[in-house]
């Protein structure tokens, strides 16, 4: 997600005890991923009994992984545990695991289980779109708008629109001609950039975990010489939920270090809709390097002042577990003797917390402030109140991170951010010398902490 929170120069928030709003610019595209809250209880597969099914259903509400995954390990050989086994790992990053097992599931569902035939569609579709399948993806939301759309809450409109258009597009692929090892920078509103030419353009493009495609401004795909595909989808801002338009284009080629990768996909949205602040202080993102390419990358590096990948990344294994929330990475922290969920977002320069968070330590509010902030995200800002924690002990795996005067958004924003505890910006990361993300192995570690060698 792009966000520019508390950032540089202007676009800082100002704590006051009268509550003046501040100017606290948060800036997030990510397609919209909602989770869905049940019609109506669905029947269980037959093969699994109604109590573990209820129990398993509650575990995939509530992003409960862990426990999903020691319920399974007790369900028969099915299409019930399939079901089961394919969503947890469409959320472990498992996507060709969970394309194969739903889709055993899927005749079975259509019949008995509707609900669970939608929530297996819609996931089998997220897969699809992972792996650049885009064609498969628009398959399955068409039979999703087609036969079950009604067991949702809301379809996600969004995301089967954008693969409509790229249905015709050939999957991303990528070669290697040596290591990735690009110097980076943290631009003012404090995401990390790095260099790179493009088609022959030189450009700052901006490294963010937390963007389900790569994108541009319409300037920039200008310059790129790239030309949009037919049709509009629409945007969201992963924290306001507001939506802008875009277009798709197809980048032929495209060098990040030693890696060479084809038939990239970019979001195109219009220049003011990426533009974070106003008049002479606001800053203008013209590029974006997301998820679909991280992942191909495999195993990428952040330290202090390189982006590496490749042979040159650490790729040694260890860490903690990482999970997908939809196409946007997560990873589980202990908080208090309490494992959560966190979206990871390198395009984030602070941490936010959700409702869910809220809602989960609301005793502890009268030790919080509230402040006003004002929200810029795609379609316009919005001021809101949130409260303040000033001190926020964290542990990832054996680390230990802390935080200081954190966000926590006492409502839902009907948008990315409602689905887990929050999301983990640059602040989360900044106190170590190197942290990794393994899409091979599905697992998140920090290095040392910064001036311990």
């Amino acid at each position: 997600m792009l966000t520019a929170n508390r950032g540089m120069l202007s676009l800082v928030r100002h704590s006051n005890p009268m509550r003046a709003p501040s100017r606290c610019f948060r800036y997030g595209y990510a397609l919209i991923a909602l989770v869905c809250v049940a019609c109506a209880t669905p029947a269980p597969p037959e093969n699994v009994s109604p109590a573990a099914a209820t129990r398993a259903d509650a575990d995939l509400q509530n992003y409960q992984l862990r426990d999903l995954e020691t319920h399974i390990r007790t369900m028969p050989e099915g299409p019930g545990r399939d079901y089961f086994n394919g969503m947890l790992a469409a959320r472990s990053g498992r996507f060709g695991d969970s394309i194969a097992q739903l889709n055993r599931a899927l005749p079975h569902l259509r019949e008995s289980a509707p609900r669970r035939a939608a929530m297996a569609l819609e996931a089998i579709a997220t897969s699809y779109r992972a792996d650049n399948r885009y064609g498969d993806a628009a398959r399955a939301y068409a039979e999703l708008s087609d036969r079950f759309a009604d067991q949702l809450d809301r379809f996600p409109a969004d995301d089967a629109a954008l693969v409509r258009i790229l249905s015709g597009t050939p999957p991303q692929s990528i070669s290697w001609n040596g290591p990735v090892r690009l110097k980076t920078s943290k631009n003012p509103i404090g995401s990390r950039v790095a260099e790179l030419v493009v088609n022959g353009v030189r450009e700052l493009w901006l490294l963010d975990t937390g963007a389900n495609q790569s994108v541009v401004s319409r300037t920039f795909a200008q310059r790129l010489g790239v030309t949009p595909l037919q049709g509009v989808a629409s945007v969201g801002s992963g924290l306001t939920g507001r939506k802008s338009p875009l277009r798709a284009a197809v980048l032929p080629t495209m060098q990040v270090g030693g890696a060479a990768l084809t038939n990239v996909v970019l979001l195109v949205l219009d220049d003011e809709n990426l533009r974070i602040g106003s008049g002479p202080d606001a800053y203008q993102i013209d590029a974006v390097l997301g998820y679909p390419i991280l992942k191909a990358l495999g195993v990428v590096t952040f330290t202090r002042d390189e982006f590496l990948a490749g042979e040159a990344a650490e790729a040694d294994g260890r860490g903690v577990r990482m999970y997908m929330r939809g196409l946007t990475p997560a990873i589980e922290c202990d908080v208090e003797g309490r494992p959560l969920l966190f979206t990871l977002d390198t395009g984030a320069s602070s941490t936010d917390l959700s409702v869910r968070y809220y809602e989960l330590f609301r005793a502890q509010a009268d030790s919080w402030k509230m402040q006003s902030v004002e929200t810029a995200g795609g379609g316009g800002s919005s001021t809101h109140d949130v409260y303040i924690q000033s001190r926020l002990v964290m542990k990832s795996g054996t680390n230990t991170v802390t935080l200081n005067d954190v966000s926590i958004l006492p409502v839902r924003m009907n948008a990315g951010i409602d689905v887990l505890f929050g999301n983990l910006g640059q602040d989360f990361v900044d106190g170590f010398e190197t942290f990794t993300l393994n899409f091979s192995t599905m697992t998140f570690s920090l290095g040392a902490p910064r001036g311990i060698r």
